[in-house]
């Protein structure tokens, strides 16, 4: 959640250090390959559109994804305000239209998130692993 909450940031190409961008760079999204020029960000700026009309933040609207996509959303929070934004997801639900408009966004980056270091299984994608839930 830190690229989008703004406590990580993407750094100029050639920067020393482990940053986001070498992190992301280094096969956890992309199976190591590289994130070509714009990265996440069609995405993320999408999220803030919609985080802007709905006046939620960027970390709540995609939480509220994941929950309107019939995951549970499991975030981490170090700080007791953190975890306060992030409670903000609840209460509400995106519309059709703005699941749809992320959804577009989302399938339209130049990369695949899918085999990238994540394991996915006929469960649903939780966190970094899987979850099997049977409610029968």
């Amino acid at each position: 959640m830190g690229l989008l909450s703004g406590s990580s940031k993407l750094s100029a190409p050639g920067a020393r250090g482990r940053d986001l961008e070498a992190y992301l760079a280094g096969g956890v999204l992309t199976g190591g390959g590289h994130i070509p020029e714009g990265g996440v960000q069609p995405l993320i700026a999408k999220l803030r559109a919609v985080a802007d009309r709905r006046g939620k933040t960027c970390s709540q609207v995609a939480l509220n994804w994941i929950i309107c996509k019939g995951a549970i959303p499991i975030p981490g929070a170090c700080r007791v305000g953190r975890m306060e934004e992030y409670l903000g997801c609840l209460g509400w639900r995106l519309s059709e239209a703005e699941v749809e408009e992320l959804e577009a966004s989302a399938d339209a980056l130049p990369f695949e998130f899918e085999g990238a270091g994540l394991r996915f299984s006929s469960a649903k994608f939780v966190g970094y692993g899987t979850e099997r839930w049977y409610l029968d």
